[in-house]
This record gives C-alpha cells, sequence and structure tokens, in this order.
C-alpha cells in the first residue's frame, strides 16, 4: 500500500514510519524539519523535505498518489499557541486545509488526521468520551477542533474519507525535549544533566499519557478497519489514552528514582490555556478498532529514560 506521512521526521511520525516500512508498505514522509530530524526517517521510506502549507505539498502528494495519509506535522505546544495563536492557526488548520486539499487531487482512500484531548471542554465529565463537549480552552485545541470539522466536511462533500485520532499526552523515544511540550522528555534531559527541573504552577495538573507505541498501533488498525457514516463527527474520533491521570508531580518523583535524581524541582508560573485534569476513556477504540493500551506506565517511562540515557546530546538547542 502506498502511504504518505507528514511530519514522518518527528517523534511519533518516525515511530509511525518504522512500523509502516516493516509492515512492507511504501513509505513517503514528508517534513520540512523545522522539529523533525533527518535520522529518524527510516531507510526504506523515501523522504521529502516539503512545508505542509506551499504548492509544492500539492505537486508532491499528485506524485506520490498515496492510496493512504497520515496527517501528523503540526505546531504542538499548548503554550505557544496561546502566545501566538495566529502562528498556531497558520500550521494546524491552514497547513492541514492544503494537505486535505492535495488528498482530494491526489484522490486519497483513507486520511488520518492526528487531533487531541485538548479539544474536549474542561467541565466535561471525565474521563472524556467521544460526544462530550467540545470547548478547547487553548488555541492549539481550538485548531484541533477546526481541523476535525473540516476532515468531517471532506468526507462528506469532497469524497476524501476521512478519520481523527484524539491523542493524549504522548510519550516515549525520539521526543523532542528543547520546546514546551513533553513534560518527559523535558524532565529527563534535565534530570540526565543534572540540570534544574521546572514545574509549572503548583504540578497538580493531570494528564492522560500514553506510550509512543501504543499510538501506533492504533493508526496501523485504521488501515483496514471499515469506517462509520461520516454525517455525525464523534463517529470518525476515537480517543487514543489509558483513562489514568498522571500529575507533574508524579512524573517528576517516578523520573527522579529513575534516574537518581537528587534536586528539588523549581516553583515556575502556571501555563496559560493549560488544562488542569484530562483523561479519556477510549472503550470506542477499543469496541470499534480492537485496540487498548499494552504499555504500562513504569515501563514506558523506563524504555523512555534507556533511549534517551543512551541518546545524551542528540537534542542540543
Amino acid at each position: 500500500m502506498r502511504v504518505l506521512v507528514t511530519g514522518g521526521a518527528g517523534f511519533i511520525g518516525s515511530h509511525l514510519a518504522d512500523a509502516l516500512v516493516a509492515a512492507r508498505h511504501a513509505v513517503t514522509v514528508v517534513d520540512d524539519l523545522s522539529t523533525g530530524r533527518r535520522e529518524f526517517v527510516p531507510g526504506g521510506a523515501e523522504f521529502i523535505e516539503a512545508d505542509i502549507g506551499t504548492l509544492k505539498f500539492a505537486d508532491i502528494t499528485q506524485r506520490v498518489a498515496p492510496e493512504v495519509l497520515y496527517h501528523l506535522a503540526a505546531q504542538t505546544s499548548v503554550s505557544e499557541s496561546a502566545r501566538n495563536p495566529c502562528g498556531d492557526a497558520e500550521m494546524n488548520i491552514c497547513g492541514s486545509l492544503n494537505v486535505l486539499m492535495a488528498a482530494q487531487r491526489a484522490g486519497v482512500k483513507r486520511f488520518i488526521n492526528v487531533s487531541s484531548g485538548a479539544v474536549y471542554s474542561p467541565d466535561a465529565p471525565l474521563p472524556c468520551r467521544e460526544p462530550a463537549a467540545l470547548a478547547p480552552l487553548s488555541p492549539y485545541g481550538v485548531a484541533k477542533l477546526a481541523v476535525e470539522h473540516y476532515c468531517q466536511y471532506f468526507a462528506r462533500f469532497r469524497g476524501v474519507p476521512t478519520v481523527s485520532l484524539r491523542l493524549g499526552n504522548v510519550y516515549g523515544p525520539r521526543q523532542n525535549p528543547l520546546g514546551e511540550a513533553g513534560v518527559i522528555a523535558i524532565f529527563l534531559q534535565r534530570m540526565l544533566s543534572g540540570e534544574p527541573v521546572e514545574v509549572h504552577g503548583s504540578g497538580a495538573q493531570a494528564k492522560d499519557y500514553i506510550y509512543v507505541s501504543d499510538v501506533v498501533d492504533a493508526f496501523l488498525r485504521l488501515l483496514e478497519v471499515e469506517l462509520p457514516d461520516a454525517e455525525n463527527l464523534t463517529d470518525r474520533c476515537f480517543n487514543i489514552g489509558t483513562g489514568k491521570p498522571r500529575s507533574v508531580n508524579e512524573i517528576f518523583a517516578v523520573l527522579s528514582d529513575i534516574t537518581n535524581y537528587r534536586l528539588a524541582p523549581v516553583a515556575g508560573p502556571a501555563r496559560p490555556a493549560d488544562q488542569k485534569l484530562v483523561t479519556l476513556d477510549c472503550s470506542r477504540a477499543q469496541k470499534k478498532l480492537g485496540w487498548k493500551p499494552e504499555v504500562g506506565w513504569e515501563d514506558g517511562l523506563h524504555q523512555t529514560h534507556e533511549w534517551f540515557a543512551a541518546n545524551r546530546g542528540i537534542f542540543t538547542a
């Protein structure tokens, strides 16, 4: 099967590209390398350096003629979206629209969009189910929800079969610790270097953390599953998480034990537009996709630590 992965040199995208190549699909990775790394792209994949928001991307998609397009390229920092909502919208909304238009022109048979648990209202009952109130707190969440609606539009009126995965907080090897997204990667990078670790706000804010290989498993299952009718937005959206909250303070404590880190955390200001508690009900994914998380919390942290310890210095400012 011919598959195109946007953002395939990034954290999640490169793991997905690895799995697709291993499954003997013909894989093309498109990434502008603004945050991704060329060395993360598997040798069996074609790599094209390009921005998804340009006309060049449409030409690439036309040439590759993918049967399936995974759209992972994005601006991923919630706090950055609060500082620069226009820039976030340009990348996450306008860029995604360009990808959808290119997918339509190329006759893509399945468009798999990466969304987020950030689309839910902070007042939604926990764990959040797909039909729950959608009232994002951050510009990042607003953009992700907008793209879900555009995906529904393209499915209903433009012949592009689309589906969205609302991911929890993904962690694991290759996550870039230099930005403001990915607290586990940030903490590990600093702990292994003996640097101070900053905890924003009280540290009690808790999210639903999911290991990257479990996310890739969900992506792969979407290659074959029959998609439901596109009339209802939530029918083509699936939560991917664990349903269990993990606080920043808990993460700090567990990683301190794993790394033998002995410094106290440094108190930092609370981040704007940051949801204080998010957990996801993934029963729809289990029922419709046959998916459930397999990697335990501490196993995932140990595997992530092992990778960062073995690859010290790979991420530099």
